[in-house]
């Protein structure tokens, strides 16, 4: 569990001091977002300088796209008793200038994506996440695109099946 404190702008240039926003990964999720956390690794690797430096658009780029999804995924709030970690409205907390001010955060604070990677990343998989290589991970891809072609095709076998029933 990770929790950010951060003061933003709001889009009608009301500041919000000190909100609070929680992020967590469950092992599932995380098997799910092997690629997207490989790359932010990756990233972290290139920029753990400790001078801020020029940053290539390709390279913001390429850790955005991946790291904008571990965020939204990581993105939640506990219920009360601490038995949920709720994450309906990721998409709400997409189109929030609060979202914004977190994504800015990270890239240009590449210390506190580091923090935050080690906060929602359960213990036991940090470093094997970590330390993967690019064949396991690309491995976990093509097993991940072929369950999802094989859904698809019995879906439509399914589909097929009602429509010659009709």
């Amino acid at each position: 569990m990770y929790t950010l404190s951060i003061d933003y702008k709001d889009y009608k240039g009301k500041v919000h001091n000190g909100t609070k926003v929680t992020f967590n990964l469950d092992a599932r999720e995380v098997f799910k977002m092997l690629p997207e956390l490989k790359t932010t690794f990756e990233w972290l690797e290139n920029n753990k300088e400790t001078e801020p430096r020029e940053l290539a658009i390709e390279e913001v780029r390429d850790f955005y796209t991946g790291f904008e999804e571990i965020l939204l995924t990581a993105w939640g709030e506990m219920s009360e008793d601490g038995l949920h970690f709720r994450k309906g409205g990721k998409y709400e907390f997409e189109e929030t200038a609060l979202f914004n001010a977190c994504m800015v955060k990270f890239v240009y604070e590449p210390n506190k994506t580091g923090e935050l990677l080690q906060g929602i990343l359960p213990p036991e998989l940090f470093d094997a996440v970590k330390k993967a290589d690019a064949e396991q991970i690309n491995a976990v891809v093509e097993a991940r695109e072929s369950e999802k072609d094989k859904e698809i095709a019995e879906l439509r076998a399914k589909l097929e099946g009602k429509t010659d029933q009709a």
